[in-house]
């Protein structure tokens, strides 16, 4: 599990993963998404789901739209009160993944989508809280970053060689997340009780993209959301040809409650 930092203090870093995103692209880029045919295979259709931590809300409009009973809870106010904005009727509400408003095995699938990571403590508590709230044989669908090879051999360093310089320079360094590799995801849901099932690959689906490489590499960034400039787009081709593992931005686990109802 390696440990990311960041210059931006906590607000900064909320401020920045929103502020400049707006629903309707959000909502758009669902469908070029990997894990959206995963969704569609596994997401019960006969029971209450909960995305946790559903920040400006794209997979609860997007498959809300398609039929699914699903509801967003998130920290931040400020994107809570954009989407009510944008859509009114939509079931979003504010609250801590950590102490969730919702009875014991009241819920037939949790969403958790690069989240969890971002509680310096560990992801125990949210961990925790989505298995009491799924009934018997409920799906938890969990992604986190991965440690992955682009990262660990150039991406990383270059971070850390960047943020000892801005440190130098008076910066001040604040923790950003936790990057996992998969077999540390496996054992970090089979330590709170859910066996996992299904372990894969999450970003875009086009070879000539990668959230890994967007986040990590601003410079490369283009002007559509989450595009690459021909530089990277052509690194994303090249490390995407050969194996998707190498620079996608994380890893998705569909795990299993267990129990039966």
């Amino acid at each position: 599990m390696k440990k990311i930092y960041t210059i931006r203090n906590p607000e900064a870093q909320r401020d920045h993963m929103w502020s400049a995103r707006r629903i309707e692209e959000e909502v758009a880029a669902c469908p070029r998404r990997s894990i959206e045919r995963l969704f569609f295979d596994y997401l019960p259709k006969d029971a209450s789901i909960l995305e946790a931590g559903c920040g400006l809300g794209a997979w609860v409009v997007y498959l809300g739209d398609r039929g699914y009973d699903i509801a967003g809870i998130d920290h931040d106010e400020t994107v809570v009160d954009r989407l009510k904005e944008w859509r009114p009727s939509l079931n979003v509400s504010r609250g801590d993944i950590r102490e969730l408003p919702y009875e014991d095995g009241s819920l037939g699938a949790v969403i958790s989508l690069g989240v969890m990571e971002h509680f310096e403590e560990g992801c125990g508590d949210a961990m925790r809280e989505a298995h009491r709230v799924l009934q018997p044989g409920g799906l938890l669908f969990f992604t986190a970053p991965l440690d992955n090879l682009f990262r660990r051999v150039f991406a990383h360093p270059v971070r850390s060689l960047y943020l000892k310089w801005r440190e130098s320079r008076g910066a001040s360094i604040h923790f950003a997340e936790y990057r996992f590799s998969r077999s540390e995801v496996a054992t970090l849901l089979r330590e709170h009780g859910f066996e996992p099932m299904i372990t894969t690959w999450d970003d875009f689906t086009e070879k000539t993209m990668s959230l890994g490489i967007w986040a990590d590499f601003p410079p490369l960034q283009a002007n559509d959301p989450y595009g690459l400039n021909s530089l990277g787009k052509a690194a994303a081709l090249a490390m995407n040809s050969i194996s998707r593992w190498i620079a996608c931005s994380g890893v998705l686990c569909i795990a299993r409650k267990p129990g039966s109802i």
